[in-house]
């Protein structure tokens, strides 16, 4: 109840951020300004969208306590759709203008004769289509997730730079001085932020350093990478929760991934170190992490995420993981072992064949000791002799195992491959699971 109540009270505020300088516009706007309605909604657009592109600097600049209500993998998700929404404001506010002849399209192609600020507005438009487009394009485009990261961080920068001073220089509700001051601290604020998270935040680490102590194949085509900290404690997390980890001599590099856990964080080992289990899927998982080496400096961003048993109460906990999306519920297993906790779990492992079952001995022995485990293992490729599961998880293989009487009151938990968990949210509230008892994570953002 208290995630919900910080859930709403934070959707309520990033509401009034957006719609607030259209409040002060309207209140404070001297009449004898007036103009034609298609202006009015012009200005409206334009408000809107540089303060939809704005608060993206906040969306992405982890804030425990938006964190804590929605998730970090779901503000990302919606990072992006709300960055091709402020696209679409930014699009109607010339269109609008056009069309009511305060413009003309002559006056929208950038040339020495146009007022400044209408070709610094064109250029924000010019490199918000590029922060869109790229993200949307990026694999198409065969851009490596580094080059993006850091491209899309720049380019945001400068896009904000352009749309704020483009509304500074054209005047109208910007000419009114509580306007413009309010401008100035959204700007000022929002940007702030972005640099906190981007400089501040990864200088904080530069004292708290890893290294990698083991790089360990596992089935799947995954390394699990060993870290330990380096002259300090480290650190504590809640199972199924995630960092950024990221390798070299500093840590204000951009270079940084989102990692779940594989280890238990209720009870860390002596010398503190922690897990991460990644499958060999892109330029950086494919190609650093199988070669990193022990003695490697690492830099830890974490813990984060709210996809953990921790904050979910139930009568029992259904695990359905496909590949390597295994890696936070065999953390979850972990501390429910050794937690002693009695309830029910059922734990549902998809993979494409045997070989890709990450964990599958790990998964095995624990079975052998939690009585109040049910390991369903199921291929979609199984050889000849193949005593388990075939085919993808289904409600049928669900029903099959779950308890009749009880399974609508455990809590569920899905990681993998993204048709997966959208199977999943399709499927368990068709057999009567409830959707505030379905959870999933999601890191397929660009």
């Amino acid at each position: 109840m208290r995630l919900i109540i910080r859930g709403v009270f934070w959707f309520g505020l990033y509401l009034t951020l957006i719609l607030f300088p259209l409040v002060v516009g309207v209140v404070f706007f001297d009449a004898r300004e007036a103009a034609g309605p298609l202006v009015y909604l012009s200005a409206a657009t334009g408000y809107i969208a540089l303060a939809l592109m704005a608060t993206e600097l906040a969306l992405v600049s982890r804030l425990k306590g938006v964190a804590g209500a929605y998730g970090i993998d779901s503000l990302l998700q919606f990072h992006r759709q709300i960055g091709i929404a402020s696209m679409a404001f930014a699009a109607a506010h010339p269109v609008l203008l056009v069309a009511d002849r305060a413009y003309t399209m002559r006056l929208l192609v950038p040339s020495l004769a146009a007022p400044w600020p209408v070709t610094l507005g064109i250029a924000a438009f010019v490199v918000a289509a590029l922060v869109v487009g790229l993200s949307v394009y990026r694999r198409l485009l065969r851009l490596s997730y580094e080059v993006w990261h850091t491209t899309h961080g720049v380019l945001s920068v400068l896009l904000i730079a352009f749309a704020g001073v483009h509304i500074l220089g054209i005047g109208r509700f910007a000419a009114l001085p509580v306007m413009r001051a309010l401008l100035i601290v959204y700007l000022v604020f929002f940007v702030g932020m972005f640099a906190r998270y981007r400089i501040a935040r990864p200088l904080m680490l530069w004292s708290r350093p890893w290294e990698v102590v083991e790089n360990r194949r596992e089935h799947g085509q995954s390394h699990t990478l060993v870290l330990r900290p380096v002259g300090h404690d480290g650190f504590r997390f809640e199972p199924g929760q995630f960092a950024w980890i990221g390798f070299g001599r500093s840590p204000l590099s951009a270079d940084k991934h989102p990692i779940s856990f594989s280890s238990n964080g209720d009870i860390p080992n002596h010398d503190g170190t922690i897990a991460f289990t990644i499958k060999e899927l892109g330029d950086w998982s494919g190609e650093v992490v199988p070669h990193t080496a022990v003695g490697t400096r690492a830099w830890v961003d974490g813990p984060h995420g709210v996809f953990t048993i921790d904050r979910e109460e139930g009568a029992g906990y259904v695990l359905i993981g496909g590949g390597v999306g295994i890696t936070p519920l065999y953390s979850m297993l972990q501390a429910l072992e050794t937690r002693a906790d009695a309830r029910p779990v059922f734990v549902f492992h998809a993979a494409n064949d045997y070989d890709d079952l990450t964990f599958r001995e790990e998964l095995a022995a624990t079975a052998a000791r939690m009585p109040s485990l049910t390991l369903v293992t199921v291929l979609v490729r199984a050889e000849d002799g193949w005593e388990g599961e075939r085919g993808f998880v289904n409600a049928e293989i669900l029903t099959r195992y779950l308890p009749t009487s009880l399974y609508r009151h455990f809590q569920y938990f899905i990681c993998g491959p993204t048709p997966l968990m959208d199977a999943m949210e399709e499927v368990l509230p068709k057999i009567g699971v409830p959707g505030d008892r379905v959870h999933t994570e999601r890191f397929d953002m660009v």
